[in-house]
């Protein structure tokens, strides 16, 4: 993990307690900082983290180098805090998103006051880590610890909480998609041959439903029992993402459609000869041929913070 903090004491006021813990759990952070401070510096030791100041004026660099050097797979970052929205905190926060982004590593914020929407909160559990935590705030000048209030001298009180929160904003990589398993694909496909046949055969009953409006005739069942059909087939294939599933699916409303089709024992037919019979015989084929051979669309990829 590499932490990049302008000052070091806001990496130790806002992460320090993740940072001794990814070190208790035998873990690595290195913390790089805009300025060189002795005694930031002397508490990020402490705790087992390494601590680099930003030398010259190339931020980029200086993060690549902190990159390589700790190895990092993740980065925290600050929220930047009023007056600091320019100048060299901003533009070294700036360069380490960049670097994490162009590596497709995770970005996180630290999160010390109002999280921002539509994200996803991550809290660290450091009630361990607090009074490591507390000693090496203790140690910076002008700061003071009582009771696990942390008083600085340009900032209101505030508490040393058990947790310490991110947000994730930027970088890395979706998660790769998992396919089913055999036994979960055969499973749909059994699932998918049930509801295509119960589908088929109450569709099959209801074919020959029509309405009369004026002179028009309209047949209301033979078009609901095709729509009907369409959605479920495009919806399988939409959600699933699997020819099979969709496939048996068909198959079952193509199989029950066959059978009814029979003639009975008693002679009775469920789909007569005619227009509408015809329709419903071909139409449910052609419209699982188009589904099922309609060619998969590529996924967008999702846009990087």
């Amino acid at each position: 993990m590499l932490l990049v903090f302008p000052r070091g004491r806001d990496a130790l006021d806002q992460a320090g307690g993740t940072i001794a813990r990814l070190v208790d759990s035998g873990s690595s952070a290195a913390v790089l900082t805009a300025d060189a401070d002795t005694a930031a510096e002397a508490g990020l030791w402490a705790m087992g983290a390494r601590s680099h100041a930003m030398t010259g004026s190339d931020a980029r660099a200086a993060v690549a180098a902190a990159f390589d050097a700790q190895q990092a797979t993740a980065i925290v970052v600050p929220a930047l805090g009023p007056g600091q929205e320019s100048g060299d905190a901003a533009a070294l926060v700036a360069a380490a998103v960049a670097e994490a982004s162009a590596r497709h590593l995770p970005v996180y914020l630290a999160v010390t006051g109002r999280m921002p929407a539509g994200k996803r909160l991550i809290a660290v559990d450091v009630s361990d880590q607090l009074d490591a935590k507390g000693d090496a705030l203790a140690a910076l000048p002008g700061v003071s610890v009582r009771e696990r209030t942390v008083s600085f001298a340009d900032q209101e009180p505030h508490l040393l909480g058990a947790t310490e929160q991110f947000v994730m904003i930027g970088g890395g990589h979706a998660e790769a998609e998992q396919p089913p398993s055999t036994a979960n694909r055969i499973g749909a496909a059994v699932l998918g041959f049930v509801v295509g046949a119960i589908f088929g055969a109450m569709a099959t009953v209801a074919h020959q439903s029509t309405i009369q409006l004026g002179p028009l005739t309209i047949p209301w069942g033979l078009i609901l029992g095709l729509l009907g059909i369409t959605a479920l087939l495009v919806g399988l294939r939409l959600v699933l993402h699997d020819r099979v599933t969709v496939l048996f699916t068909a198959l079952g409303v193509l199989v029950a459609i066959f059978v009814l089709s029979l003639r009975s024992t008693g002679g009775s037919v469920l789909i007569p000869e005619g227009a509408l019979g015809l329709a419903w015989t071909m139409g449910p084929a052609l419209i699982a041929a188009v589904v099922i051979a309609w060619p998969r669309l590529p996924a967008r990829p999702a846009p990087r913070a």
